[in-house]
C-alpha cells in the first residue's frame, strides 16, 4: 500500500491561501502520497492541465466544476481546506463518483475570537485611540483621560446569533462571559422549541438564565444590539441581510459578518451605515474576494473590514493540515470521513 501511495498525483490549486509561502505551514508532509503540485489561486489555465491526470485535489476557495474537471476526470477525491463547500459542484462530483470531504470544526475558536475582535474594536475604539496617542494627541490633551472617541460596555447588551453551529456556540460562550444576553435564530428553531429549548422572548433578560434564547429572525433583529452571522451560505441565507431585514434591526445596532460575503447585501449595508440606522459593521468576508475596487463597503462609514482572516491563525492552519492528512488517509483506506458528497 505504501508503494502505491507514492504514485498518486495531488494538486493544490490555491496553496498560497493556506501558507504564507515562507514555510509557516509545511506542505511537504503530503510527499508521502506521491507527487504534489502546488499552484497559486490565479493559475487557472495551468490548473486545468494539471488536473487531467490528478488523483486528488486539495482546495480552499477555487471553484471546482465540470468545466475544470472535464467529462471523464481522473480525480477520485477532493478535500477542502475549509468547512464551507459552496465552491464545489457537488452534483457533478456525485455523478462522477468523486468523494468530497471537508474539515468541519477546525476554526471555531479562531472565528469566534475574531468576531469579538471586531465587536470590541467597535465599542472600545482601540485602533483610533492608539492612532490618537501616536499622533501626539495625548501629549497635547491637557487631561489624563481624553474622551476623544465613544466608549461602550458590552455588559448588559444583547447579541443575536444567526446560525448556531460550533462557531455560533463558541461566540455565545464568549458573549456570556462579557455579561451579554444571547438570542439565537436557526433554521431549526421549530425543532429547538419542540425539544424544550427556551423560545419565549419574554424573560430573556433574566441574567440568572445562562442558556441562549431561541427566537424568530424578526425578534432577533428587533431586540439585538449586535447581530452576528454564523450560518452557511446557501439558497436560504444568500442575501438574508438586505434593506428589508436591516430596517427591522434596532436603531444603532452593530452588524458582524465572519461567515460568507453574499449573505449580506453590501449596497444595502452601506446605505444603512450612511443613514445611521446601524452604528457600524465588522466585516471579514465580501461578495467578491479579493475585494474589488468598486466594493460599496470600501467607502462606507464606520465599517471595519479585515481580509477574510478570521479562520487563519497559525495554530488553526496547523490543525487544519493535520485534519487534511487524516481525511486523505481515511479515503485511501476505503473509509472516507467528513464526506459532504
Amino acid at each position: 500500500m505504501a508503494e502505491e501511495k507514492m504514485n498518486y498525483k495531488l494538486v493544490m490549486p490555491d496553496a498560497d491561501t493556506v501558507t504564507d509561502g515562507n514555510g509557516d505551514l509545511d506542505l511537504s508532509v503530503f510527499d508521502e502520497f506521491g507527487r504534489v503540485v502546488l499552484l497559486k489561486a490565479k493559475e487557472r489555465d495551468r490548473l486545468i492541465e494539471e488536473v487531467k491526470d490528478a488523483d486528488a485535489i486539495f482546495v480552499n476557495k477555487v471553484k471546482i466544476n465540470k468545466e475544470l474537471l472535464g467529462d471523464n476526470p481522473s480525480v477520485k477525491f477532493i478535500s477542502l481546506w475549509a468547512t464551507g463547500y459552496n465552491n464545489i459542484d457537488l452534483d457533478y462530483c456525485r455523478e462522477k463518483g468523486i468523494t468530497v470531504s471537508n474539515v468541519p470544526t477546525y476554526s471555531s475558536n479562531a472565528v469566534a475570537q475574531h468576531t469579538f475582535a471586531l465587536i470590541l474594536e467597535h465599542y472600545s475604539n482601540v485602533a483610533k485611540y492608539d492612532n490618537f496617542v501616536h499622533d501626539n494627541g495625548w501629549v497635547n490633551a491637557g487631561t489624563f483621560a481624553p474622551f476623544s472617541f465613544p466608549l461602550n460596555e458590552l455588559f448588559g447588551k444583547t447579541i443575536g446569533l444567526i446560525g448556531y453551529g460550533k462557531i455560533g456556540r463558541q461566540v455565545a460562550n464568549i458573549a456570556r462571559a462579557f455579561g451579554m444576553d444571547v438570542l439565537v435564530y436557526t433554521r431549526s428553531y421549530a425543532k429547538a422549541k419542540a425539544e424544550g429549548g427556551n423560545t419565549e422572548l419574554e424573560g430573556f433578560l433574566n441574567r440568572a438564565d445562562k442558556d441562549v434564547t431561541y427566537v424568530t429572525l424578526d425578534n432577533l433583529l428587533k431586540h439585538s444590539d449586535v447581530v452576528s452571522i454564523h450560518c452557511p451560505l446557501n439558497a436560504e441565507s444568500e442575501g438574508l441581510i438586505n434593506a428589508e431585514t436591516i430596517n427591522k434591526m434596532r436603531n444603532g445596532a452593530f452588524l458582524v459578518n465572519t461567515a460568507r460575503g453574499p449573505i449580506v447585501g453590501e449596497t444595502d449595508l452601506k446605505n444603512a451605515l450612511i443613514s445611521g440606522k446601524l452604528s457600524g459593521a465588522g466585516i471579514d468576508v465580501l461578495e467578491t474576494e479579493p475585494m474589488s475596487a468598486d466594493c460599496p463597503l470600501l467607502t462606507a462609514p464606520n465599517c471595519i473590514i479585515t481580509p477574510h482572516i478570521a479562520w487563519c491563525p497559525i495554530e488553526t492552519r496547523q490543525r487544519l493540515l493535520k485534519e487534511e492528512i487524516k481525511n486523505y488517509k481515511a479515503f485511501l483506506a476505503g473509509n472516507p470521513v467528513n464526506v459532504v458528497s
